[in-house]
């Protein structure tokens, strides 16, 4: 059966990827090895969720009866090993899909992933891509397919997304992918009865990961009204947004858990949800920065904690200012890449670089390394919190 939709749902595990002492070496890699690991780490072991840079949010109530698990070694064209590991749930909020090296190195994680899910890999003019098909329910009865693909060379990115299919009582509506290149991939969108829309074609860039509701795009914005106009209340609970997301395992979450400050009516083209303990310095210099940057702080001396937030151009990258590898990257509704938290001084540091169509951020958070595990789980909240209005 198909699962309750998720349309946009992102998840940023903030600080899963800091070493961890205690996480023991693994002599020799291979699937099965990933496989016996991620059991280990659904069924609540830490020490082998730390080994995979906290694969399961341990903030959700611990769920081990998933419903399949798939995991693949794939070897790029320029010799790079990559295992890919992908986790599905009944419930889709659980679901993720993750990508390792060889020596089990974070790459990528991505729990945008909704319903029903096959994986699969292959080559195509020299190329290795991983494609990811989902499929789910709107409205109880309105049936969706979308495909996620990942390109493999050095690393491992999301290039494209978008749906596939649109099932609805009166029609059947498909897009089908007829070109694939570095550079674009070509859609041609049919239908089971004629319609606006049949034999239209889309052109999609692949250089960056778009928001798969975008407006520029054609099949997604008509599956979109299509789904507004359907007057049906669905008989089961659909997942649409944070709240909702936590109501299905569970958590309630209470309305003045985070109450907003005026900051979140500001024009500065992005929203954070904190409290009014927080402090907040608009439009300053960043200090310690390879390159001048201007932009937020907002600090909360009863924690010992700084947020920087600035907006940077579109072509720049977060390393042009703060000379860190920002190595792992989620994928959601927005393209999130960010760095391991390292010392400095009496802080944890980490950096973050969230893009949403031609905008782009980076946020510095410095937590004190004395209050750091008091407080660990609401700056997940805060960090997750973080809006782009793109």
């Amino acid at each position: 059966m198909h699962k309750s939709i998720i349309l946009i749902l992102i998840s940023l595990f903030i600080f899963g990827c800091e070493k961890q002492e205690k996480v023991k070496p693994v002599s020799r890699i291979d699937e099965n090895t990933i496989r016996d690991i991620v059991v280990k780490a659904v069924n609540g072991d830490r020490m082998n969720n730390d080994s995979l840079s906290g694969i399961i949010d341990y903030s959700l109530p611990l769920n081990s009866n998933f419903s399949d698990l798939k995991v693949e070694k794939i070897v790029t064209p320029i010799n790079k090993t990559f295992f890919i590991v992908l986790l599905e749930y009944p419930n889709p909020v659980y679901n993720c899909f993750a990508v390792y090296d060889s020596a089990l190195h974070l790459i990528l994680l991505d729990k945008s992933l909704n319903g029903q899910t096959r994986m699969k890999s292959f080559s195509l003019d020299n190329r290795q891509y991983i494609e990811i098909d989902e499929s789910f329910l709107s409205k109880d009865i309105l049936e969706i397919g979308r495909v996620s693909l990942y390109s493999a060379d050095s690393t491992v990115r999301l290039g494209f997304r978008a749906f596939t299919k649109f099932i609805i009582p009166t029609n059947k509506y498909y897009q089908t992918i007829t070109e694939i290149s570095p550079e674009r991939i070509k859609t041609n969108i049919s239908s089971l009865k004629r319609s606006l829309i049949s034999d239209k074609s889309e052109i999609i860039p692949t250089g960056s990961i778009q928001n798969d509701l975008n407006e520029s795009n054609l099949f997604s914005n008509f599956i979109k009204n299509k789904i507004a106009e359907f007057k049906r209340a669905p008989s089961k609970p659909e997942i649409t947004d944070e709240v909702s997301a936590l109501q299905s395992v569970g958590i309630t979450k209470e309305p003045d858990t985070l109450t907003p400050t005026s900051f979140l009516n500001s024009k500065s083209g992005y929203y954070i949800t904190i409290d009014e303990s927080w402090k907040e310095i608009k439009d300053i210099n960043i200090n310690g920065t390879t390159n001048k940057l201007k932009g937020d702080k907002f600090y909360n001396p009863l924690m010992g904690t700084n947020i920087f937030i600035a907006e940077i151009p579109e072509q720049d990258s977060a390393e042009m200012y703060f000379g860190t590898s920002l190595s792992n990257i989620t994928q959601g509704k927005y393209r999130v890449r960010f760095a391991n938290k390292i010392e400095k001084r009496k802080y944890y540091v980490q950096y973050f670089e969230f893009s949403c169509g031609k905008r782009k951020f980076v946020m510095v958070f410095e937590a004190s390394k004395f209050t750091y595990d008091k407080y660990k789980t609401l700056y997940q909240d805060i960090i997750n919190s973080f809006i782009i209005e793109c």
